[in-house]
């Protein structure tokens, strides 16, 4: 059996299908509004708070005092003894640390599983001695230091870790120089000429500096 739509039927169809059309493009602007006046708002509420805080009154604070001369006798310290040391909540100190390596003068890095902190001055010496510190990511500093090159996966596997224990670590090495990598979870990582004299200073337990 064959329908055929009339002209009228036709022209109804076509002026239904074109009204659904403008009726969901103009929800989607309406959306489109929506969110750009609440990133507007959330902007213009939250920029002026952060931009208060500049590299000139960063020590005005007696908090931030306290946690920037905690880190001036020793290369690194972990987050807990940090808090623990300052009798601080964690929340205040999370905060007064963000702003700290906002400023540039700290920074902080998960290494396994512990969160630590450490003047950016001292990067490589707090890198050092996290290294030197942890019996577990020893294979990983052997194959490096004598092979040259390390696969992901393999290290992974070795030190029973996830990526996510070994991704700050990884994109420091490759900043101070001493290791290039592929942009992949699969990928391997190399050692740089600089890399091979550094790794082998980790493993001498001998050389402390």
């Amino acid at each position: 059996m064959n329908f055929k739509l009339g002209k009228l039927e036709t022209i109804a169809l076509q002026v239904t299908i074109i009204s659904i059309v403008c009726l969901i493009l103009t929800k989607l602007y309406l959306t489109y509004i929506i969110l750009t006046a609440l990133f507007l708002v959330l902007n213009s509420a939250f920029l002026p708070f952060f931009s208060k805080i500049s590299t000139e009154n960063i020590f005005e604070n007696e908090t931030r005092r306290r946690i920037y001369n905690v880190t001036k006798g020793r290369y690194v310290i972990s987050l807990n003894d940090l808090r623990k040391q300052l009798k601080m909540p964690r929340a205040t100190l999370e905060w007064h640390l963000f702003v700290l390596e906002r400023a540039g003068y700290i920074s902080t890095i998960k290494f396994l599983n512990k969160r630590y902190v450490y003047r950016n001055v001292h990067e490589e010496r707090a890198i050092l001695h996290l290294l030197r510190g942890s019996r577990k990511i020893k294979p990983m500093i052997e194959c490096l230091a004598f092979n040259g090159k390390v696969r992901i996966p393999e290290i992974l596997i070795d030190l029973n870790v996830s990526f996510e224990n070994i991704r700050d670590l990884v994109i420091r090495l490759s900043r101070m120089n001493l290791i290039y990598y592929e942009l992949r979870r699969d990928g391997v990582i190399y050692v740089t000429d600089r890399g091979k004299l550094w790794f082998k200073k980790v493993l001498d337990a001998s050389i402390l500096n």
